[in-house]
């Protein structure tokens, strides 16, 4: 029995110093792929962290190797670790003003910033998402920064995170242009641009640091392009939802966008009456048949186009394209005459424009006939809204086309 207890434990020892180094590489390796996997797309910004810091031009650095990244990816890897709180409300954000807040929120809880404000670049300007520290008078919602102008648009076009002294070691005429324009009187801490593949998304400005942040330069570039590749990701998802909801030839919204847009306006039936209008274009097939397609998607262009003008988004209204010639809108309605003339009206302003088909054929005048249901008089659900003012077209186009019917008629059915 010695001698078997004897040869378990050696046994033992050989296996624990065989089985010990193979089980701690495993792990390592397991360790290795969770951190490359949870930094793989962030390859980029790493590499802009060290061209920051060395004061370089993001597009004008070599191509690095992981193994040259290791030390920025442990800057990262220690950020993510000791902050999870702070990292994980990067995911998930639905809208860029949240990314904002979050982003200010991160600098407060690592580099401890009394003061800052986020900014993204939307058609060449910058324009406020954020701001913490600030009264509105200085930092007021929705203000805009042209991207190049001031400390800040200086820091988002140069691609460079910047501090106060920076801007003193520029050329005269380059600071005092940037000093011409400069928005806030307050100086901050650190002018960090958001950075994606080497072009500006945005740019944060953060200061009243009440401690030294070790590595305070490259945390405040993590942070930032972070932010970066969520806020592509919410254009990203807000272009691909925009194509999902529009058509493809008029660019109003589609049908199964418009229902989505008349069931919330349904919720609020009850403050707010409306009408449904849908109308067609008047013999277009016959369009289609004397000049074939391209006019005839022409003549739908145009008609979009005075559709556009009609409704007023900014009170509520919108149209779709319901299909084919077929077009649908929702307006409001506080009485039946006043609705009635502006209707006549939009349909008039369409029969007055006259279209050259290009083809060495007659001009072309678009003539349209259109059918109104009312909401909450009539009907109070989307489907027979819509059934009524189609029953109306046909009304309509039965009497005559190139009119409207508004009102109940015989041919009307009940639904």
């Amino acid at each position: 029995m010695l001698i078997l207890g004897n040869t378990l434990a050696l046994w033992s020892l050989v296996a624990a110093a065989v089985l010990g180094p193979t089980v701690a590489v495993l792990i390592a390796m397991r360790d290795r792929n969770r951190l490359l996997a949870r930094l793989g797309n962030l390859e980029d910004v790493l590499r802009r962290m060290r061209a920051s810091d060395a004061g370089s031009n993001f597009d004008d650095r070599p191509e690095e190797t992981s193994l040259q990244l290791s030390r920025e990816r442990l800057v990262l890897t220690n950020l993510l670790d000791r902050f999870p709180e702070v990292t994980q409300k990067f995911v998930n954000i639905e809208n860029v003003e949240t990314l904002g807040r979050n982003i200010l929120s991160a600098f407060e809880r690592i580099l401890d910033c009394e003061h800052g404000v986020a900014f993204v670049l939307e058609d060449g300007r910058l324009r406020l998402i954020a701001q913490s520290g600030f009264q509105d008078s200085e930092a007021y919602p929705d203000m805009r920064i042209a991207l190049g102008a001031g400390r800040l648009g200086y820091a988002a076009a140069k691609c460079l995170i910047l501090r106060p002294d920076d801007f003193a070691t520029l050329d005269d005429s380059t600071h005092e242009g940037i000093e011409k324009t400069r928005v806030f009187s307050t100086d901050f801490d650190f002018y960090v641009p958001m950075v994606h593949r080497g072009r500006p998304v945005g740019c944060v400005a953060v200061g009243g640091m009440k401690k030294v942040v070790q590595k305070a330069h490259s945390v405040s570039m993590a942070l930032a392009n972070l932010g970066a590749l969520v806020a592509l990701n919410i254009q990203r998802a807000a272009e691909i939802r925009k194509l999902s909801e529009t058509d493809p030839l008029t660019s109003l919204s589609n049908r199964r966008h418009f229902y989505a847009q008349l069931d919330v306006r349904l919720r609020s039936r009850a403050t707010a009456p409306f009408a449904v209008f849908l109308f067609d274009i008047d013999h277009f097939k016959r369009i289609n048949d004397e000049h074939g397609h391209a006019v005839g998607d022409g003549v739908l262009v145009h008609v979009a186009d005075r559709t556009r003008e009609f409704v007023h988004e900014a009170e509520g209204e919108f149209a779709c394209r319901f299909g084919g010639e077929e077009f649908l809108c929702v307006l409001n309605c506080e009485d039946l005459p006043s609705l009635g003339a502006r209707l006549e009206s939009f349909r008039e302003s369409i029969c007055s424009t006259v279209l050259d088909p290009g083809t060495g054929a007659d001009p072309i005048q678009v003539r349209v006939s259109g059918g109104v249901s009312f909401c909450p008089a009539e009907r109070d659900d989307a489907d027979s809204l819509v059934r009524l003012a189609d029953d109306r077209l046909y009304v309509a186009k039965e009497s005559g086309r190139n009119r409207l019917c508004l009102e109940s008629s015989p041919r009307e059915v009940t639904r």
